[in-house]
């Protein structure tokens, strides 16, 4: 794969932010919630909460299409 040298910007870029963006996923889905008692359970993560996830996942990736149809 040859590529410009603004491309090769553009690559490390997006590795940077995807790196960011792991990473900080990471870190929340890790920390544990506060204010439990000794023994609760979290609540469950409901289709609902997960679709609404997905979506906006969706929206996200939809938007960065557009930031890159300008460029």
């Amino acid at each position: 794969m040859n590529l410009t040298q603004s491309q090769k910007i553009k690559l490390v870029w997006g590795m940077l932010i995807g790196a960011l963006l792991g990473a900080g996923t990471t870190w929340l889905l890790m920390e544990a919630p506060t204010g439990l008692a000794e023994g609760e359970e979290p609540e469950a993560i409901t289709a609902k909460e997960l679709l609404a996830l997905t979506g906006a996942a969706a929206l996200l990736i939809r938007k960065l299409d557009d930031f890159r149809r300008k460029l």
